[in-house]
């Protein structure tokens, strides 16, 4: 998964932190599964001068939320599934900014137009695409094929409005 960081304006942020925490590849967050090492699947990255990160890992799965209280006692009311789409959370912040928190969706899951959080957006689902160059592979430390993520994320200057 990769992308750049910028402004508004579009240019780009150097040092701003991408913060990325999803779950496995069967859909458990490292705090939920007592087999994974805590920390798994998470990382704090700082982009670099064009405002790039990068970080490789495993495509998440869609999962279920709780629904052993409240919340899913208000999904079976409703007569809705407890369902996510596959995603990934990203926080990100840098000096000057607005942070912003936000996930990124893998396009094509079965749970996209019905997501149990409603948390889907167009702008946030990322189609992965199937690379075979093994250069690349090797730049990125994969195997070839492998999925590449392509997600960039603007920033708003602080005392910036959106209109």
């Amino acid at each position: 998964m990769r992308g750049r960081v910028t402004d508004t304006s579009g240019k780009p942020i150097e040092r701003a932190t991408v913060d990325i925490w999803q779950a496995d590849d069967a859909g458990r967050y490292d705090t939920q599964d007592p087999a994974q090492e805590p920390g798994n699947l998470r990382g704090l990255f700082t982009t670099d001068a064009d405002g790039v990160y990068w970080f490789r890992s495993i495509i998440p799965s869609s999962y279920p939320v709780p629904t052993d209280g409240p919340g899913g006692e208000l999904l079976t009311a409703l007569g809705r599934h407890p369902m996510r789409p596959a995603h990934v959370h990203y926080r990100v912040e840098a000096f000057g900014h607005r942070p912003v928190t936000t996930h990124v969706f893998v396009a094509g899951d079965e749970y996209l137009d019905a997501d149990a959080a409603f948390a889907v957006k167009d702008e946030l689902v990322v189609a992965p695409v199937r690379e075979t160059d093994p250069e690349r592979a090797v730049a990125f430390g994969v195997d070839v094929p492998f999925a590449a993520f392509v997600f960039d994320v603007r920033l708003l200057p602080l005392g910036e409005v959106i209109a």
